[in-house]
């Protein structure tokens, strides 16, 4: 099964590279359109998108995880380890629909391409904001190597790098050796360009005020370790440095390990709740019901995106009236939302928002008593469409915060929820849509006699119009339906129940 993932990922590392020209072109082209969100996290990616592909030329078979560190690991040289997560997110996906649209005009691209590029970036997402969440733990992973009783500690410090200089993320006390908090809050986010300086500073600040202090440095990836041991005369061997180095390690893969599964689980149980899926309200159900039960959210009301009409519709709810939903019809371009989010949401990027009151009406604010929100597009990779929006909420009135995780993970949802509707798209706009008024009947009297095979010239007769009048009407219902050609139309309109 691991080497299936890997080829699977491999894959998508191929592709990515065999349009690697063309990406770079609309990339360079993108870039100022970008900076005005982050100029300087956009200008990271930029340098790292070359060095990512001058590695991946210089290795002629690359492992998947060992090329995705080795690229975090250059970018922690070069860079802050800390970014924010919600721009990487945007900037990830942004770059993935990127090649999702160029494989889309390839004549002979199929749906694996497409998984397998969605798979190589959730790769990436997950190495990379795993890193940060693990953050929170450090305290009482360095607890628990202090248990353990491998030597006789005072205090240990955890340094992280932080581009040209390193910083205290965290200091604890042994038990026998507990100083002041407001001591201890000093010293985290302390910041030199030398080390040393730091183990001097968290000494003066809660040790004995000396340099004599004996200080171990272990370091730990990109991290460092400063024990501070209660006899400067301890003879230390090798064996229980490594024992220490080891077992904070150990504890980060685990958090990793764990987290992935976690997650993993959800999307694989979510993906499996769609497959029950036999029609649209089928799906529709399915999909706001497994948002709430594998995600942390005890509300969801789903809205579809009418292109026919450019209007927002609600579809369905759980835990939330559904009649009330279903009332919901707004001009889409009207609404705040879409004026100033528009560009991540066609980059399937899910927004929290701490206040909904910042983004929907004020009327839907009220009405459902809206507080903490997440909004996540339902968006079809393999075609490039935003075809709607989920609203997540943790309840009535409740304030609440999101991981980087969590929405990484939504990620994977809205895109297995965007192909699940594509694919039934006809049906679903037929169904909460209002398609019937979408032609008049006499389009649909002309359509009809197309359907049955008629010409131009015999359906004219047939309604005793002009040929010229016909074809007009015929444009007008393949543009209405988004179809190639009027075949296509009748085909159309006869899925959706327009013509019988």
């Amino acid at each position: 099964m691991e080497h299936k993932v890997e080829q699977l990922l491999l894959k998508g590392l191929d592709i990515l590279m065999e349009h690697r020209v063309p990406f770079m072109k609309e990339w360079k082209e993108l870039l100022p359109t970008l900076k005005f969100r982050n100029d300087s996290l956009v200008d990271e990616f930029d340098i790292m998108i070359d060095i990512a592909i001058q590695k991946i030329l210089s290795e002629k078979k690359p492992r998947i995880d060992s090329f995705i560190f080795s690229v975090l690991t250059e970018w922690q040289k070069r860079f802050s380890n800390k970014f924010d997560e919600n721009e990487t997110i945007f900037l990830v996906t942004t770059i993935e629909n990127m090649f999702h649209k160029l494989v889309a005009a390839t004549p002979s691209a199929t749906f694996f391409d497409h998984q397998a590029i969605q798979a190589f970036f959730a790769r990436i997402l997950d190495q990379a904001l795993l890193t940060q969440d693990s953050e929170n733990l450090t305290e009482k992973w360095v607890k628990m190597i202090m248990g353990t009783n491998i030597l006789p500690m005072k205090w240990v410090a955890v340094v992280k790098k932080e581009q040209d200089d390193f910083q205290i993320d965290s200091v604890v006390c042994f038990p026998e050796h507990e100083v002041d908090s407001h001591l201890l809050n000093m010293c985290s986010g302390l910041k030199s360009g030398e080390i040393d300086h730091l183990s001097l500073a968290i000494s003066r600040l809660i040790g004995t005020g000396t340099d004599k202090e004996r200080i171990l440095k272990i370091p730990c990836l990109n991290e460092i370790l400063f024990v501070c041991l209660q006899e400067n005369d301890l003879v230390i061997g090798e064996q229980q440095i490594q024992f220490i180095r080891d077992m904070y390690l150990r504890q980060l893969k685990l958090y990793h390990l764990e987290r992935k599964i976690v997650w993993k689980d959800a999307s694989l149980l979510f993906l499996q709740h769609l497959l029950c899926s036999r029609n649209a309200d089928d799906a529709v159900k399915a999909i706001t019901k497994g948002l709430v039960d594998y995600m942390p959210f005890s509300r969801c009301a789903l809205f579809l995106y009418n292109h026919y009409e450019d209007t927002g519709i609600g579809v369905s709810g759980y835990n939330v009236s559904i009649p009330s939903v279903k009332q919901i019809k707004e001009e889409v371009f009207g609404l705040s939302l879409i004026q100033k989010y528009l560009l991540p949401l066609i980059q399937s990027q899910p927004l929290y928002f701490e206040n909904a009151a910042e983004i929907l009406p004020k009327k839907y604010v009220q009405e459902y008593k809206l507080r903490s929100l997440v909004i996540l597009p339902i968006f079809a990779p393999s075609k490039s469409r935003l075809l709607g929006v989920a609203l997540l909420d943790q309840g009535e009135n409740s304030e609440f915060a999101v991981s980087s995780q969590t929405l990484a993970t939504l990620i994977k949802l809205g895109r297995y929820a965007g192909e699940l509707m594509y694919s039934i798209w006809d049906e679903a706009i037929q169904q909460f849509g209002g398609s019937d008024c979408l032609l008049t009947q006499r389009e649909k009297e002309v359509l009809k006699l197309i359907a049955e095979g008629a010409s131009i010239n015999e359906a004219a007769s047939e309604l005793h119009l002009s040929s010229y009048t016909v074809r007009d009407y015929v444009s007008v219902i393949i543009q209405k339906l988004a179809a190639k050609n009027r075949t296509e139309a009748a085909v159309k309109a006869l899925k959706m129940n327009l013509i019988s």
